[in-house]
C-alpha cells in the first residue's frame, strides 16, 4: 500500500469522469493521486478503488486495495462481483443532492395521482372537456407506499409525509421515520402496501427482493394506483406490470430502471400510453456531494476509523 498521505485512486465510473469531480476532490484530499481507467499507476497497485460496477477488463484486484467506493446509492453489483475479495470493505456515496433529487421524483408521482395525470392526458388527446365530478380529494387522503427505508428511501417517505401525504414505509427489518408508519417483514408488506394510491420501490436488489412488483403486490394496491420503480430493474416482474395495466389495477408507472439497460427499442415499455420511462436519471451523483461523501471515508481510513457508510464491513 501506499504511504497515507498519497492514496491512489482509481476513478473506474463514467460519472466520476468529469472535471468539476476531480477539483471538488483535490479541494477536499490534496495528497491523493487519481487514475481515470483503463489508465493504471505503473505498478499496477491502487489503494482505493471508484466505481458503480467494475469495468469488465478489470481482472484481480491489487492486494493493496483498501476499501472499494461505490458510485450510487445501492451497491448489490459491487457485493455479487467475486472479484472483490471478501477482506476489502465497501463503502457507498450518500450525496444529500442526489437524495433530493429522488425525493422530487417520488413527490412527482405523488402529484400526478393526486391530480390523475393519466385521465388528463387522455383526455386532451381526444379533445374531451371532462368537469370534475366533484371536490379534489386532499393529500391526506393520499396513501403513498415506500418499499426502502436506507438513506434515501427514508428521506423520500419523510418528505412526502411532511408534504402531507399519508405515508406508509416498508423495509426488511424495521426502521423508525419521522412521520411515517413503517412496517417490516412479510406480513408487514402486505399491510404497507395495502389500498395505497402510490406505490414508490427504493429497495436493494437481494435475492428476497428480485420480483417484488409482482401481480401479488399489485393486487393489494386501490385501483388506479401509480406504480414508480426507483430501484432496480429486477425488482419489477415486467408482465405482471402490463398485465395490471391492461386490467386498471395500475393507472400509471414511471420507470427509471430497467433489467437491460439501455431498454431496446422494440420494447413495450416504450409506446405503452400509461408508462413514462426515465433513462436511470432519477437521482444523478452530483460533484460536490460524492466528492464530500468520498473524503469523508478517506478521512476515516487515514486515521483508522471504521469507515462511513459501510455496505460491507470486509474480514480477513
Amino acid at each position: 500500500m501506499s504511504g497515507l498521505f498519497d492514496l491512489r485512486i482509481l476513478l473506474a465510473d463514467d460519472l466520476a469522469f468529469t472535471d468539476a469531480f476531480e477539483a471538488e476532490l483535490r479541494a477536499k484530499e490534496p495528497d491523493v493521486d487519481l487514475y481515470r481507467w483503463p489508465s493504471l499507476p505503473d505498478d499496477g497497485h491502487f489503494d482505493v478503488l471508484l466505481a458503480w460496477c467494475l469495468p469488465d477488463g478489470l481482472g484481480r484486484l491489487p492486494d493493496s486495495l483498501a476499501f472499494v467506493f461505490c458510485f450510487g446509492a445501492g451497491a448489490d453489483q459491487l457485493l455479487s462481483d467475486p472479484r472483490i475479495p471478501t477482506r476489502v470493505p465497501i463503502a457507498r456515496l450518500v450525496d444529500e443532492n442526489q437524495a433530493a433529487q429522488i425525493t422530487d421524483y417520488a413527490a412527482h408521482v405523488a402529484f400526478a395521482r393526486l391530480l390523475d395525470q393519466v385521465t388528463v392526458k387522455e383526455d386532451q388527446a381526444r379533445a374531451l372537456w371532462s368537469e370534475a365530478d366533484g371536490p379534489r380529494r386532499p393529500r391526506d387522503q393520499l396513501r403513498v407506499a415506500v418499499l426502502g427505508l436506507g438513506h434515501i428511501g427514508a428521506r423520500v417517505a419523510s418528505e412526502l409525509a411532511r408534504l402531507g401525504f399519508s405515508v406508509q414505509g416498508w423495509s426488511r427489518s424495521h426502521k423508525s421515520v419521522p412521520g411515517v408508519e413503517t412496517f417490516a417483514g412479510e406480513d408487514g408488506l402486505v399491510t404497507a402496501v395495502e389500498a395505497a394510491d402510490v406505490l414508490i420501490n427504493l429497495l436493494p436488489l437481494t435475492a428476497e427482493t428480485e420480483d417484488i412488483l409482482s401481480q401479488k403486490l399489485f393486487a393489494r394496491l386501490s385501483s388506479g394506483a401509480y406504480v414508480a420503480n426507483l430501484g432496480r430493474g429486477g425488482h419489477l416482474d415486467e408482465a405482471a406490470l402490463l398485465g395490471a395495466l391492461e386490467s386498471g389495477r395500475v393507472g400509471a408507472a414511471w420507470l427509471d430502471a430497467f433489467r437491460q439497460e439501455p431498454l431496446v427499442p422494440d420494447h413495450p415499455f416504450w409506446s405503452h400510453p400509461r408508462i413514462t420511462i426515465t433513462p436511470h436519471l432519477a437521482g444523478i451523483p452530483t460533484a460536490s456531494g460524492a466528492a464530500n461523501s468520498l473524503a469523508d471515508c478517506i478521512d476515516a481510513f487515514r486515521r483508522g476509523f471504521p469507515l462511513p457508510n459501510l455496505v460491507r464491513p470486509g474480514r480477513i
